[in-house]
């Protein structure tokens, strides 16, 4: 007789409830607001009375789905992974790839959440403001992170900037929140939005907007 395959040990609730959130992103992403409790469930691996065990309905599912989706705290394994050996064009140039997918990311995101409240007919609660301080207090907490990745990835070149480091993350945030208002406004309006590429971005973050001076020629 062959011996009893054990189970494997429930998750503990937090963690199950991050794994779902996790696993049902792609479903979102590809069908918005009309995915049904059936097919997020399966993309979770679970039984759908399972997520309303988890989640009071659908709304809040999607919900904390978009939070935790727009979190920038998700951005640092990827920025921690950047060489801090890269020449520092190179590295700025990936922050802010990562920063602009981020951004386009969480247009999405924001808009599948709107399309979800639409269509459950769902007023502001009393609760409606706890959330929102929530979701600020979880939103400046991941960006505090994501600002130490950063910092620690420039750090090597530190001396080369003609302000703290502290200074140039402000002004690299800057102008990737300008990047993504631009876009915003022309989703809102139905255009094209006119946004440099990301090479022209991060050229003129580093240096400006400037002629650069060029050597004269015969001159050392």
């Amino acid at each position: 007789m062959h011996p009893r395959t054990r189970r494997a040990s429930p998750l503990p609730p937090h963690e199950r409830r991050t794994a779902i959130l996790r696993a049902v992103r792609p479903v979102l992403l590809e069908r918005g607001a009309a995915a049904t409790t059936k097919e997020l469930a399966q993309a979770a691996g679970v039984a759908e009375g399972t997520l309303f065990r988890v989640f009071e309905d659908k709304l809040a599912l999607v919900r904390e789905a978009v939070l935790a989706a727009v979190d920038p705290a998700d951005d640092v394994p990827a920025v921690r992974a950047i060489p801090r050996d890269l020449p520092l064009e190179d590295r700025v140039r990936s922050v802010m790839e990562i920063g602009l997918a981020r951004s386009a990311d969480s247009m999405r995101w924001m808009s599948i959440l709107h399309e979800a409240v639409r269509a459950a007919c769902a007023v502001p609660g009393p609760d409606a403001h706890e959330r929102m301080r929530g979701f600020a207090e979880r939103q400046d907490a991941g960006q505090a992170e994501l600002r130490i990745a950063v910092e620690d990835l420039l750090a090597p070149d530190a001396a080369r900037f003609a302000r703290p480091l502290v200074d140039v993350v402000d002004l690299m945030t800057a102008t990737l929140m300008g990047v993504t208002v631009l876009r915003v406004d022309a989703q809102r309006r139905g255009t094209t939005p006119r946004v440099p590429g990301l090479d022209v971005l991060a050229d003129h973050f580093l240096h400006g907007a400037l002629v650069r001076p060029t050597a004269e020629p015969g001159g050392s």
